[in-house]
């Protein structure tokens, strides 16, 4: 049986294809494709890109009630702008009117089909006039049907399931918890299905129930809705940066203050903390859905110590909630997932202020999550097997490489480039050119599914050079210096640099690193001390196991410097001509490409 499970269409869309006669996973997010941060197309690219047959059941991670009537017109609209306007990269999607005039105008002369397709999707007629619908979801079910239709695939219906429910069941079932005792899984994001956050508790037998909920309201003064991961966001468009997305520099740049007491006391005069959820004044909260307002006070207390203080009040509600939880429930098993569960130090603070000392935060926890656990959802109803789910603990699960297609890019960029083909042994190499402080970036098996870049699609560096994170975020990432760059360390390297830890895999937890290797590994320690690593065995990723095993024979630690293969405003590289491109734009010295060791003409 196959089952496809999605987030069909909007923030961080994506497909996720379990094969439970094989085993296997294939899982890829839109923007992945499209090269479009936090895309809110629909899949269609990935369906474009890649083959897929004798499909059995299609799920789309949001609730029927959350269907908004017109929302196949908006998707249609969407491409309508792209066939036209052929964004490359996030920062295509803005354009201005004196460009939209003019790309029309010209348009019309020499793309005639799509230029008439786009002004006729602008007038917003009806995509079905002929045909009747009972409801917003049988419309966007005919148009999912037609979508995969135009793709060869042909589908029965589509099931919905509700959003939070499918973030927590992919938690729970890809944790190490299966079949343990008492296991809860909170979800934490913006908003979904009308909830921000959910929580559940599962037992030996799998079964679970709901046991929490914090429910979102409407504010009166902006028609925006109430939850914690919309005060955060609110927070980060304040600060110039761009919301649902940026606030990871948000929290990179809390560590370098406190917070203002006055405007934290403010947050919590608003907020009601219980076992049922976490709820708020829509009157009082109002003012911090107020941006100017905000910037207002990010003049009074710097920017520094405005996201110190969202951060805090992040973190001690959360920890607040689960010290009420765990008074009730006798466990310490945890499950996290939803986007604010991206946030590596409010998980710190949950491991060391809370009795949860087991945790697991889904390697994929953001809207992307919801296809893992739609297709898990509608795997439990056809009673498919799904004891395997836990073993695939690295998400190892996008696309890999074939040496054609690399060799075929290469020679797209033969006048720039020069390239050698060294094999399996390319970490041999790559450990070498790391030792003498050197950046390279490297492309090998499958792309990793989520946010973070787990060895095979990452941009590498030693941090023992104690100026290479600066050099890395000016010249390379092109980002803000005070962002923090995370380790790959060797597991049995984990309790010599490491204070309190756990076996963690997937960069989505932080935790302190003793003060004597401050000093000693500088690059891939933050500001308060913490280090964000991704701890690996020889199981989990065996070539790069390979490279930080002879990286430390050269250093001395097993520890690197691994962030994206991505540019500031783009997307982690997806094709090999990605890779090249991304390569030559920037920095980086050397680019290992599934064996072929390349460099600069």
């Amino acid at each position: 049986m196959k089952i496809i499970g999605s987030k069909f269409y909007g923030h961080d869309s994506a497909l996720v294809e379990i094969d439970f006669e094989k085993k296997t996973i294939f899982a890829m997010s839109t923007e992945r494709v499209t090269r479009i941060k936090h895309d809110d197309m629909d899949i269609s690219p990935i369906l474009n890109s890649y083959k897929f047959t004798d499909i059995d059941h299609v799920c789309h991670g949001f609730s029927e009630s959350s269907m908004p009537y017109n929302r196949a017109e908006e998707l249609e609209k969407m491409k309508s702008f792209r066939a036209l306007f052929k964004p490359t990269y996030v920062k295509d999607i803005k354009v201005s009117n004196f460009t939209k005039i003019t790309k029309t105008i010209t348009g019309l002369f020499t793309n005639t089909k799509d230029t008439l397709y786009y002004l006729q999707r602008k007038t917003k007629q009806e995509l079905y006039p002929d045909k009747k619908f009972n409801s917003p979801s049988e419309k966007l079910t005919y148009y999912i049907k037609n979508v995969f239709k135009q793709n060869n695939i042909e589908i029965d219906d589509v099931t919905y399931y509700d959003h939070h429910l499918s973030h927590a069941i992919a938690s729970y079932y890809f944790s190490p918890f299966v079949g343990k005792e008492n296991v809860l899984s909170l979800t934490v994001d913006g908003e979904g299905d009308g909830f921000f956050s959910k929580l559940y508790i599962f037992d030996k037998e799998q079964n679970y129930s709901q046991i929490s909920q914090s429910h979102t309201e409407k504010i009166s003064t902006s028609n925006q809705l109430t939850s914690i991961g919309n005060l955060y966001s609110n927070f980060t468009e304040a600060l110039d940066l761009r919301p649902n997305s940026d606030e990871g520099k948000v929290e990179a740049l809390a560590a370098f203050s406190t917070k203002n007491d006055v405007l934290y006391n403010s947050l919590m005069e608003c907020t009601t903390i219980s076992i049922d959820g976490i709820k708020y004044d829509t009157k009082q909260i109002s003012k911090f859905y107020n941006i100017a307002y905000l910037k207002e006070q990010i003049k009074l207390m710097g920017e520094e110590s405005f996201a110190s203080t969202i951060q805090s009040y992040l973190e001690d509600t959360i920890v607040e909630f689960l010290n009420i939880v765990s008074s009730k429930y006798d466990t310490q098993h945890l499950c996290l997932s939803g986007g604010v569960a991206a946030n590596i130090i409010m998980s710190l603070n949950i491991y060391e202020r809370t009795p949860f000392k087991s945790i697991y935060v889904l390697p994929f926890m953001g809207d992307e999550g919801v296809a893992a656990g739609s297709a898990i959802l509608k795997a439990l109803e056809v009673k498919q097997d799904l004891s395997w789910l836990s073993t695939k603990y690295m998400p190892y699960f996008g696309n890999e490489h074939t040496k054609n297609n690399v060799e075929d890019a290469i020679k797209s960029y033969s006048n720039k480039i020069t390239s050698q083909y060294i094999g399996d042994t390319w970490y041999e190499d790559a450990a070498k050119i790391l030792s003498q402080d050197k950046v390279i970036s490297v492309v090998h098996g499958k792309m990793e599914f989520g946010p973070r870049a787990l060895g095979n699609r990452s941009i590498l560096a030693n941090p023992v050079n104690p100026g290479i994170r600066e050099m890395i975020n000016l010249k390379v990432k092109k980002r803000p210096k005070y962002q923090p760059f995370c380790p790959s360390i060797l597991e049995e390297e984990r309790e010599r640099l490491f204070e309190k830890s756990f076996k963690h895999k997937h960069m989505a937890i932080a935790f302190r690193v003793k003060e004597e290797f401050h000093n000693e590994i500088p690059s891939a320690v933050h500001v308060d001390g913490t280090a964000r690593p991704q701890f690996i065995e020889e199981q989990d990723n065996p070539t790069y196991f390979k490279l930080l095993k002879k990286l430390k024979e050269y250093t001395g630690f097993g520890v690197l410097i691994n962030t994206s293969f991505n540019l500031h405003g783009r997307t982690i590289v997806h094709t090999p001509a990605d890779a090249i491109l991304d390569y030559l734009d920037c920095n980086i010295d050397v680019l290992y490409l599934n064996g072929f060791k390349i460099t600069r003409n």
